[in-house]
């Protein structure tokens, strides 16, 4: 396990709680120290990590995902099966060099936090989650990724090309998290405003506004370098939003209930239908 954020660290707690031998290492003192406290393995470098590995996960930022694929090539076995976890799967958005690429298998988990760190890590964090595995993985790539995710507690895998997966991601990942942002910032100017004389209910969330502005704690330096590599999609997607949104404040305007309730049930229908297939 390269990296003891909150996905390789919830990863590395799972397996612990298994039993499965594990070896970990992150360039985070604090991550090293409490994972370690946690009775983790941590070894003193990526090449000491991974050295007698049968497979190996980097869980790093995306910006890092070329870099350390590289280091864990060259330093583990080459039977070895070298897996990431990085949100965006397409070889431009990971910065590698074609042989690192070429030996590198997108796994990524739909789970994760607003938090960063191993502090955030859960060993349930992948319980019923969705993993999306790159498509030209080989037989024995998929066999490995099947057994590894659901040894972490994931309920399936799913597979896709880098390109199919990226383009999803716009909308059920990107999107959500760059509308989040929006509304608690629109929620910030409300609460400025009623400081000049008003009543502010911003001030103090309901739950609401909490919920749904939860996307909003992501810190910018784990997104910047997703947002700064996303594809097309993710413009198309804001786009959308935009349009919903003016639709439904123009229908308001014009008390236009008929198109207020059409919006409306495709939302509600949509959302019950998520929580059914969540517990699935």
């Amino acid at each position: 396990m390269i990296g003891l954020g909150v996905i390789g660290g919830s990863v590395a707690l799972r397996l612990r709680e298994r039993g499965t031998p594990l070896s970990a290492f992150s360039t985070s003192d604090s991550d090293r120290a409490l994972a370690s406290a946690a009775g983790i393995a941590v070894a003193p470098s990526v090449a000491a990590a991974v050295r007698d590995a049968g497979l190996v996960l980097v869980a790093v930022p995306l910006d890092l995902v070329g870099a350390v694929a590289s280091q864990v090539i060259a330093a583990a076995p080459a039977r070895a099966t070298v897996f990431h976890a990085a949100s965006l799967q397409r070889s431009e958005a990971l910065l590698a060099p074609p042989e690192t690429t070429a030996r590198t298998i997108g796994t990524h988990p739909l789970a994760g936090s607003h938090r960063t760190g191993f502090a955030a890590a859960a060993p349930d964090l992948f319980r019923r989650a969705t993993v999306y595995v790159e498509s030209r993985a080989t037989a024995r790539q998929r066999e490995d990724a099947e057994l590894f995710w659901s040894l972490a507690g994931a309920a399936r895998v799913e597979y896709a090309s880098a390109e199919e997966h990226d383009a999803a991601m716009a909308w059920a990942s990107h999107l959500p998290q760059l509308a989040s942002t929006a509304l608690a910032a629109t929620l910030v100017d409300e609460t400025r405003h009623a400081r000049a004389g008003g009543l502010s209910v911003t001030a103090r969330p309901g739950p609401g506004a909490r919920d749904a502005t939860r996307l909003a704690m992501s810190a910018l330096e784990i997104w910047r370098p997703i947002l700064q590599r996303a594809p097309d999609a993710t413009i198309d997607a804001l786009r959308a939003l935009e349009e919903h949104v003016r639709e439904l404040r123009a229908s308001l305007e014009r008390q236009d209930w008929a198109a207020v309730a059409r919006t409306w049930e495709r939302a509600r229908t949509w959302r019950f239908d998520a929580e059914h297939e969540e517990h699935v």
